[in-house]
């Protein structure tokens, strides 16, 4: 039986007008009545019985109508099955939680397909193990991978900025020194993010010389504890726009040493031409 068809046939039933019915399913008028025509004919019986004050169901009618609706329901899922997609992204803590959110969302409003997704957030060499395993579609991470089955490009950049407890005697400068970082006790965050490499190149050998405490192991951690007076940390600049509009924190950038930090999201090559994954690193790629 076709689909279309028995659409017509379930409408005029629960409606119990023609007019009304090809309304509803936006079709016209003399359409509906084609296809009871040949639903009636195919099944050798009539239908429905037609009256000046509407249209109602025949006993063959009613026997067809739950068939019917099942029929429609199967197809309803069968479809949905069919045109739905699923996506797995696999990013650092930090891209997560702070840039992913809205360009996952403005990607998924030019889309029309059914989407299911899931945002895993791991550390940096997790995510690529992730990737590499195949167990993610596209990966979103702090540096870029190096392996002959994967395509990376560069996608965002950030600044990162040292952050300090509100009251620190450097909080009110726009920047400090390297000498005055130094005096700092720091925090660490998300290992494995690429942050040490970053000090590194920027500093070279002087980056041994920060004093680096302590670890915390996310982003937000280390912004409570820096709030709490615990120590200061560099972190990107776009993780702590609330809390330096609050005055919870106060930032400063380093003198002379610009620190830019540039994210990378990277798929399996082979699977690089099709599918949602492939649609995703695209869209970033020009929405950049």
């Amino acid at each position: 039986m076709n689909p279309t068809v028995l659409k017509s046939f379930v409408a005029l039933a629960e409606l119990g007008s023609f007019q009304t019915a090809a309304v509803r399913i936006g079709i016209a008028q003399p359409t509906l009545s084609q296809h009871i025509k040949k639903l009636e004919e195919d099944l050798g019986a009539p239908l429905i019985q037609r009256s000046h004050s509407g249209s109602r169901l025949t006993d063959a009618g009613l026997q067809l109508l739950p068939h019917a609706q099942q029929i429609l329901t199967s197809t309803q899922r069968a479809q949905a099955a069919v045109l739905s997609e699923s996506l797995k992204i696999g990013c650092s803590g930090n891209i997560a939680s702070y840039f992913m959110p809205d360009a996952l969302a403005s990607f998924l409003k030019q889309t029309s397909s059914q989407m299911r997704w899931e945002v895993i957030s791991a550390p940096n060499p997790r995510v690529a193990q992730m990737l590499l395993a195949e167990e993610i579609d596209i990966a979103a991470m702090e540096w870029p991978i190096s392996h002959p089955a994967v395509t990376v490009a560069p996608w965002l950049s950030d600044e990162m900025i040292v952050i300090l407890p509100s009251d620190h005697p450097l909080a009110t400068r726009e920047e400090i020194s390297f000498a005055e970082l130094k005096t700092l006790k720091m925090l660490g965050g998300e290992r494995g993010s690429g942050t040490g490499t970053l000090l590194t190149e920027a500093l070279g050998p002087q980056a041994e010389d920060v004093d680096t405490i302590g670890n915390v192991g996310s982003t937000e951690a280390v912004k409570r504890s820096v709030a709490a007076g615990l120590g200061a940390s560099i972190v990107l600049e776009t993780a702590v726009r609330g809390e330096i509009a609050s005055g919870s924190l106060a930032r400063a950038r380093l003198e002379g040493m610009p620190l830019r930090k540039q994210f990378f999201i990277a798929q399996i090559t082979s699977s690089a031409e099709t599918g949602p994954a492939a649609r995703l690193f695209k869209f970033l790629l020009e929405s950049d």
